[in-house]
């Protein structure tokens, strides 16, 4: 089933290359930057996701659904339902060996599989880039008979994951007549500083936020007279585990003399009453720019927020649901590093987001990772590094 692939001149225009995320945004738009540098260098690009496609499309890119009708939560839910052991017990450890994930990353990308693999059997690509998560993305690789470049997410390390992912998807891969691949190339989400003692996976690359565009208005938005402080959530966390999660964290920062930002995203926030007058609330806003005008940042852990975090040079608070154990690499990393705080959104006080706003050995810290991660090879150049690489 496997195609032959075209020899490739590594100054050559034609490559068709397959993306491959998992649903979630925090898994998508590490990709973008990686996506349209082939595209700008020449290359035929198109995206297999399922969920948020509309977000893969207002980027530019092309994309295909999947699976129709995805809903992560619902997958989240009937995992907890089918395997309550695991359940309970990810609600309690940290995450640090992602093969004890298998069963539920295994269901996330279950409905991608069929559709992805006819996409790869269509599509014919010379090379398959899928985020850490996606599994999905090596069997479409396999059945292209395509090296595989892998993008890790955060500091999560790979080791057996994908065994484990696939130890679950046994009879979709003798279906589509797929074993599991090695990836050719590795690409580091973070610098390596963040990843303390772990070996690193592969290539390291810079990161280059990306949130989707915004109309500034006339001009630049000013600096803010006093301490400004994002807070943001992710796109999943909060319903996962209900809005309320995020209910300490306003109560805290009313006692504190700052103005705070609340990015919510496209959530309801009537649950939350009425905010407190040193706080307002924007819709969605890419990180990025929501970050210009601001001192630091209070997120949920997710790898995407910690490096656009840096790479605004900004100290950060990771605070998730204390029911959310998977952002645990991340926490270890940001506080090891000196680079932020660390707790849980049922912990944070006003003495902990004064410490974050005041303490400067954090923002030297930042800055210092900022200059770490700018001093690394741009997708673009990792773009024309990877097409060497395979070609040779």
């Amino acid at each position: 089933m496997n195609h032959a692939s075209r020899h490739l001149d590594p100054k050559g225009t034609d490559m068709r290359v397959l993306f491959v995320s998992s649903p979630g945004i925090g898994h998508l738009f590490p990709l973008v930057q990686l996506a349209w540098s082939f595209r700008t260098a020449g290359h035929d690009v198109v995206i297999a996701l399922a969920e948020h496609t509309q977000k893969a499309a207002a980027a530019g890119l092309e994309v295909v659904d999947v699976a129709p009708d995805y809903s992560a939560v619902k997958v989240f839910e009937q995992v907890a339902k089918d395997n309550p052991r695991f359940a309970e017990t990810v609600a309690t450890r940290p995450a640090i060996d992602l093969e004890e994930w298998g069963v539920q990353i295994a269901a996330v990308n279950r409905p991608l599989v069929d559709r992805t693999i006819a996409l790869a059997d269509d599509f014919k690509p010379d090379l398959v880039v899928y985020e850490q998560g996606a599994t999905v993305g090596l069997l479409a690789a396999a059945r292209a008979g395509v090296p595989a470049i892998q993008r890790n997410q955060s500091a999560w390390r790979t080791r057996g994951m994908h065994a484990s992912i696939a130890s679950f998807l046994t009879d979709l891969m003798e279906k589509h007549q797929v074993t599991l691949p090695k990836p050719s190339v590795t690409i580091e989400s973070f610098p390596p500083s963040l990843l303390l003692e772990a070996e690193p996976e592969g290539w390291f690359m810079r990161w280059v936020p990306y949130g989707g565009g915004a109309v500034l208005g006339d001009r630049l938005p000013a600096s803010p007279p006093r301490p400004e402080v994002a807070i943001t959530m992710g796109t999943i966390e909060l319903q996962a585990f209900g809005i309320g999660a995020v209910a300490p964290i306003i109560a805290a920062a009313a006692e504190v003399d700052a103005d705070f930002v609340l990015a919510l995203g496209d959530l309801d926030i009537t649950p939350l009453g009425e905010l407190p007058p040193n706080m307002r609330a924007v819709g969605w806003t890419p990180l990025h720019t929501l970050l210009r005008t601001c001192t630091a940042v209070v997120h949920h852990g997710g790898g995407g927020t910690v490096m656009t975090a840096i790479d605004a040079g900004l100290p950060q608070l990771l605070a998730p649901d204390p029911r959310d154990q998977f952002q645990h690499t991340a926490r270890e990393a940001v506080s090891r590093r000196g680079i932020g705080l660390v707790s849980t959104a049922d912990k944070v006080d006003a003495d902990l987001l004064r410490r974050l706003i005041e303490d400067e050995s954090m923002r030297t810290a930042a800055r210092e990772v900022r200059e770490e991660m700018r001093a690394l090879p741009t997708p673009a150049e990792t773009v024309r590094r990877l097409v060497e690489h395979i070609a040779n």
